[in-house]
């Protein structure tokens, strides 16, 4: 159905190109908009003719007598699937608006049609919303979220498995971001939206490897268009009620993507979700421990030597130091610490510490 507003920007758009009234009126008689604002509201029954015909409907002094209330004009239906939606008459003598008035019923039509479409979008964004917000909280399915779920295009079955994407500033990308989600996503069985500031959410239905490697395949390739995009994979669950499950690992994995600069799957940081949150007394304490007494190149030489996967070569090069240089600074380490960074046991706990230190830094910048 029309609303009032749209019918008024009908008329003011149509009228700006054509020199007669413009009318636009319910299928039930009622005019919702016209440039003769004191028709507005009133009915006119050649307009019920029309929507009840689907027929264009020429009102002249012959017949004008049949339609109380009306005046000379064209009256013609503005037609979506097959239905119609509303009534746009041009007032004026017929002959004269025979030419322009099948085009004035075209842009109608088109203007109508582009309008209940973003609606129906709009209303079915909001709708997945509110499916994802309950389902990844851990809301039961009662009777309202079961009608919601069952109004989706699709059927969500399982494996399922939620995605998480950000930027890490406001740019011109947070427009292109919805755009590129229809692309990828259309006509599949997915979940895709807007969840928080600067965050979007996906979540995959019937997760099987061979659907979803070609949509991380495809985020890897817009990750490296957008540098500012951050992106974390939550686990792979069976059943909706472990959702909740997928998205904290999702959200965990997009802590690290800050820190990695890429694309992370819960799996490669699933160690650190284990911790207490980082403001905990423990935490900090754990890491100010381990890193006592490093200094700011100490540290960086540190997360180098981690970043190379413990590879004297590579991080030398990656450093621009000899050998000998890394060497040293590396058993200097080891001697502040009381850890080997190139015994294993110790690596891991240096780069736990290197990894919680990072991850409180940046929260509290």
């Amino acid at each position: 159905m029309l609303t009032k507003k749209l019918a008024e920007d009908i008329v003011h758009q149509t009228m700006l190109r054509l020199r007669h009234n413009i009318n636009v009126i319910s299928p039930s008689g009622v005019i919702l908009a016209s440039g003769d604002k004191m028709r507005v509201e009133n009915i006119h029954e050649g307009a019920l003719y029309v929507a009840q015909s689907k027929e264009t409907l020429i009102i002249n002094e012959e017949n004008i007598a049949l339609y109380p209330n009306t005046k000379p004009g064209i009256n013609m239906p503005i037609m979506y699937q097959d239905e119609v939606v509303g009534v746009i008459g041009i007032t004026g003598d017929s002959e004269d608006m025979l030419e322009i008035a099948n085009l004035v019923q075209l842009t109608t039509e088109i203007m109508a049609h582009q309008a209940i479409v973003e609606s129906k979008s709009e209303w079915q964004r909001k709708n997945n919303d509110y499916i994802f917000e309950a389902l990844v909280h851990g809301s039961k399915l009662d009777g309202t979220l079961t009608e919601r779920i069952q109004k989706l295009p699709f059927a969500l079955s399982g494996p399922f498995q939620v995605i998480l994407v950000s930027l890490n500033e406001a740019s011109y990308a947070e427009n292109t971001i919805p755009f590129f989600f229809e692309d990828l996503f259309y006509k599949q069985p997915i979940l895709a939206g807007h969840s928080q500031l600067q965050e979007y959410y996906i979540l995959l239905t019937s997760c099987m490897e061979q659907n979803c490697r070609p949509i991380i395949k495809a985020l890897r390739k817009q990750k490296q268009k957008l540098p500012s995009l951050q992106i974390g994979v939550g686990p792979v669950v069976q059943h909706l009620s472990q959702l909740p499950y997928s998205y904290q690992g999702a959200r965990t994995a997009l802590k690290f993507a800050a820190i990695n600069n890429e694309l992370t799957f819960f799996e490669d940081v699933e160690l650190y979700s284990l911790f207490k949150p980082l403001e905990s007394e423990e935490v900090q304490a754990f890491y100010r421990r381990v890193l006592k007494n490093l200094d700011a190149k100490q540290l960086e030489t540190l997360q180098s030597f981690f970043d190379c996967n413990l590879q004297l070569k590579h991080c030398a090069q990656q450093l621009n130091i000899h050998r000998h240089t890394l060497t040293y600074r590396l058993n200097k380490i080891r001697e502040l610490t009381g850890y080997d960074p190139q015994y294993f046991e110790d690596a891991v706990l240096l780069k736990m510490a290197c990894t919680l230190r990072t991850l409180q830094t940046m929260k509290a910048i």
